[in-house]
């Protein structure tokens, strides 16, 4: 029985906190993170006040948690690719970063919009950055570090700028298609290390 009640008391609060996550996400596409107030949230999502402090200090706390729950999941996608799996091929990595703001449309849209405080934007492209600097370009080890910063800047703009316009254009187009786009993109950028690595092996400096 005390089973039963633990049970049902999780799925409640998974419900709660549903709820005011896709409330916090609809009032972001009205107004700006400091103009949300507790109360017009709970209102909205017709909940009592008390029940929100329950599970949050106000509606930075809610916001920082969702934010800090998404960089976790995007972090895990990220290190189940190291460096050899991509060697021959970037769309799996694209592939599952895509589907991954897919399914999660509602907060990554929340978290990317520019009514929130753009912190997730920012550490989106830094995680990506460190990803593609530590990994992706140590693939290119004849290159000069700022040739590979250089590059991974170009890149990681151009990944990122890519999935927010596709997810804010309601996503018409379906992942598979966007990953590929998104490789044959990044295959170019990654051209130019490629073309400075060759020079440099043919050419070694000193």
């Amino acid at each position: 029985m005390n089973e039963k009640r633990e049970e049902h008391g999780d799925r409640r609060v998974r419900r709660t906190k549903k709820m005011l996550r896709q409330g916090l996400s609809y009032l972001l596409t009205q107004k700006k993170l400091k103009d949300i107030s507790v109360r017009e949230l709970t209102d909205f999502v017709d909940l009592h006040r008390a029940t929100f402090y329950v599970h949050y200090r106000d509606i930075y706390d809610l916001y920082q948690q969702i934010e800090e729950e998404t960089v976790a999941d995007v972090r895990e996608i990220l290190e189940r690719f190291p460096a050899e799996k991509l060697t021959n091929s970037l769309y799996a990595i694209f592939l599952a970063m895509v589907q991954y703001i897919q399914e999660n449309a509602d907060l990554c849209r929340m978290l990317l919009s520019r009514n929130g405080d753009m912190t997730f934007y920012k550490r989106l492209e830094g995680m990506l950055q460190d990803k593609c600097v530590t990994d992706w370009m140590s693939l290119y080890k004849a290159t000069t570090p700022q040739q590979r910063e250089y590059c991974g800047s170009y890149i990681v703009s151009g990944c990122v700028g890519v999935m927010y316009r596709w997810l804010n254009e309601g996503m018409k187009q379906q992942p598979e298609q966007v990953a590929f786009m998104m490789e044959q993109m990044t295959r170019k950028g990654v051209g130019f290390l490629e073309e400075e690595q060759r020079k440099a092996l043919v050419c070694p400096q000193g």
